[in-house]
Parts: C-alpha cells; sequence; structure tokens
C-alpha cells in the first residue's frame, strides 16, 4: 500500500475528520488542508490570527471552517490542543509554531491526552515497490534507553497493524548483527528481541541486532548467508538506535533516493503532525492522510 491506496482507503472510508492546526498563518499547511478538503475529507479548526487565516483561506479556495482566535503562538497552541482534548478535532497539526511550544501544550493535557507511557515519531516511507517502511525514531527521543525503546517499537508495531499489516517486522538496527558490549545498541536489540518472542509487543516479528542492508536488500541476506531469520530484506519498521540515526536515514531515503514520506507522533490518543515548515506540502499530505488512518481506527 502506497499514499495513491491510502487516499482511496480514506476516500472509500466516507469520513470527514476536523483538523485543529495550531497557528494556521503559512502557506504550506494551507496546501495540504487544501487537498484533503477538496476531497471532502476534512472540516478545519483553525487557531491563529484571524485577519490572516482568513486570507489564507480565501486563497486556497477553503470555505467551510472554524478560527479559533489567538494573539501568541501558545495561546493558538493552547487552543488546538483544547479542542482535540474536548473532542471538538480528531487530528493535531502544526502550523506556523515551534514544536516546543505545541507539545509543551500537549504535556500540560497528559491525562487526558497522551494514551501510551511515550510520545515516539514515526516516518513512513513509500518504498519503489509502493510498500511502506517505518523508521522510528528520527524525530522526537534522543537517545532513548531500552525501557524508551521498547515503548517506541510497540507505539510503531500498533500503528503499522492500523495500516493493515497484521504482523509486522521489526528489524532493531545497528552496525553489526552480533552482540557486541562495546556496541550498546546490539545489547538492547538482542533484548528487544527476546522481548518480542516472549509477546511483550503482541503480533509481531522483532530481529536484532540487524545492519541496513540485511533489514531491506533481500539479495544481501543470501550473499551473507543469513541464517535463522525470518527478517530477509523485508522489514516493515526500521528501530534506530537514536534520533541522530534516525534522522540522518529517513531524509537520506527522501532527499537523495527521492522517496515520498510522511511522519507523525504516536502515543497520544489523537494523531499529531509535526512537519518541519520546511516539509513540501506533499509530505504535509501524506502525514495527513496516515493520521486519518490512525484517528480512523480509534473511532
Amino acid at each position: 500500500m502506497g499514499y495513491e491506496e491510502l487516499k482511496e482507503r480514506c476516500l472509500k472510508a466516507g469520513k470527514r475528520y476536523t483538523i485543529a492546526v495550531a497557528k494556521a498563518e503559512e502557506e504550506e499547511s494551507f496546501k495540504a488542508i487544501k487537498e484533503v478538503y477538496s476531497l471532502g475529507l476534512c472540516y478545519p479548526l483553525f487557531s491563529g490570527n484571524p485577519a490572516i487565516i482568513e486570507k489564507e483561506a480565501a486563497g486556497a479556495g477553503i470555505t467551510d471552517y472554524e478560527i479559533l482566535p489567538a494573539e501568541t503562538d501558545q495561546k493558538a497552541a493552547a487552543e488546538a490542543v483544547r479542542a482535540i482534548k474536548e473532542k471538538r478535532a480528531d487530528l493535531l497539526l502544526k502550523g506556523l509554531v515551534s514544536t516546543s511550544t505545541l507539545l509543551k501544550e500537549v504535556l500540560k493535557e497528559k491525562d487526558g491526552f497522551v494514551k501510551g507511557a511515550l510520545l515516539s515519531h514515526l516516518a513512513v516511507i513509500e518504498k519503489k515497490d509502493g510498500s511502506f517502511l517505518g523508521i522510528t525514531d528520527g524525530g522526537m527521543n534522543i537517545a532513548p534507553d531500552l525501557n524508551q525503546k521498547a515503548m517506541i517499537l510497540d507505539n510503531a508495531v500498533k500503528f503499522f497493524q492500523h495500516l493493515g499489516v497484521e504482523k509486522p517486522k521489526v528489524s532493531v538496527l545497528s552496525a553489526v548483527e552480533t552482540v557486541n558490549s562495546d556496541i550498546p545498541s546490539t545489547v538492547d536489540a538482542a533484548i528487544l528481541t527476546k522481548m518480542g518472542e516472549r509477546g511483550s509487543f503482541g503480533s509481531c516479528i522483532v530481529e536484532g541486532p540487524l545492519s541496513l542492508d540485511l533489514s531491506i536488500n533481500p539479495h544481501t541476506c543470501d550473499v551473507k548467508k543469513l541464517k535463522g531469520s525470518e527478517i530477509r530484506g523485508d522489514a516493515d519498521i526500521l528501530l534506530v538506535p537514536d534520533i541522530v540515526s534516525g534522522n540522518l536515514l529517513g531524509k537520506s531515503l527522501v532527499y537523495m533516493a527521492g522517496l515520498h514520506s510522511g511522519g507523525l507522533i504516536v502515543g497520544a490518543s489523537s494523531p499529531i503532525l509535526l512537519m518541519s515548515r520546511a516539509d513540501s506540502a506533499r509530505e504535509k499530505l501524506n502525514a495527513l492522510l496516515l493520521g486519518m488512518i490512525l484517528a480512523g481506527g480509534r473511532s
């Protein structure tokens, strides 16, 4: 399943989602909203400066929406988060407000917003064969310890099950395939693998440590004579050691390999879409589609 199929799935579901946009005062977010709005998939709830929002909405051809007036970034973030908490909106989209400001408001509402023990970022890359590859966490948790990695893994598995992958294959990445005490990520990977075998993450396959090539390239598995593995270059999810490796991997696939992507924060009661201002309207649209799939799975 790729992003076009994901769009068709959302259209077939026939549901219109309310999207709360925190400080909706920048063009790229309106481009993404315009696309899902024109498809009849969303009702926008914009927080921020009414004059700017009305101008941007008119330029985008969006006529059916609501404005939550807010004079500051903090107020705009708070209004959007409150709409989610009060179930007036299904998805939260970051507009022209910093990630830290928005997440601060999210965490203030931890009892009513943060569903799991940890929020984590999941990038979803559309591969050339049209299937999805998840990369986590390259956008939120800086240097997760073993317990945090377990929660990040669990968040990603649950999301891929929402996508329709009944038993996701998770590769716990490191530089080598053997446990080496000098490389802490290999030790964590071995423990997570054992946790997976014992059912800690539900219906999924967890294996590691595995290198990137063994995780995504079947030919490499044959050349290296990989034995005893259920992942043979066909991983659905890559669990990275830290935010730097995840960020580099995800951006390399987008900017150097030219693959399409989307991303979202998982582990909350509602999808949180924290795209960069540098992200294209297409990437933001992809993220919105992912968020709708997740929100639809919880309705």
